[in-house]
């Protein structure tokens, strides 16, 4: 039996690009695989979730997302600087670096590139951004190994 509308629960394949609110594509999946997940699990950003739930196979809409249903909002805490002698040689500004904060690794990038220190961010760069997501739903299955459920 085909599946025609997602529920959540159900594996959906979909198609998608992300713009920003100005629109300029951030990122797609065109000439590439579909992005696989589980609607309604949490497994992608919450405005997408929720977005596909409901929507038909072969089904294309534009969604925008606010900042607290995609990447949350900037937050100043995280924020630092670190001495550049405590960091990995040849890192530069814009690159993305592991940091061990006691027992805790964060992925941060590099903001800034000084003499004596970096400014180091761990917020996500697409934190405070409404975004827009094109989604296009190419397949619809039940939850299960996904090379069981699309054929």
């Amino acid at each position: 039996m085909a599946i025609n509308i997602v529920k959540p629960g159900d594996r959906v394949r979909v198609h998608y690009t992300t713009y920003s609110h100005d629109d300029c594509v951030i990122e797609t999946s065109q000439n590439r695989e579909p992005m696989i997940f589980i609607a309604g699990a949490g497994e992608v950003v919450d405005g997408v979730d929720r977005a596909v739930v409901g929507m038909k196979l072969g089904e294309q809409k534009r969604v925008p997302v606010m900042p607290e249903q995609a990447f949350g909002y900037r937050d100043s805490r995280w924020h630092q600087t670190a001495p550049r002698s405590g960091l990995p040689d040849r890192v530069a500004e814009g690159d993305q670096i592991a940091a061990r904060i006691g027992d805790q690794t964060l992925h941060v990038w590099v903001r800034a590139y000084q003499e004596e220190e970096a400014a180091l961010d761990a917020n996500h760069p697409l934190a405070g951004e409404t975004l827009v997501y094109e989604l296009k739903v190419v397949g619809i299955g039940q939850q299960g190994p996904a090379d069981s459920i699309f054929g």
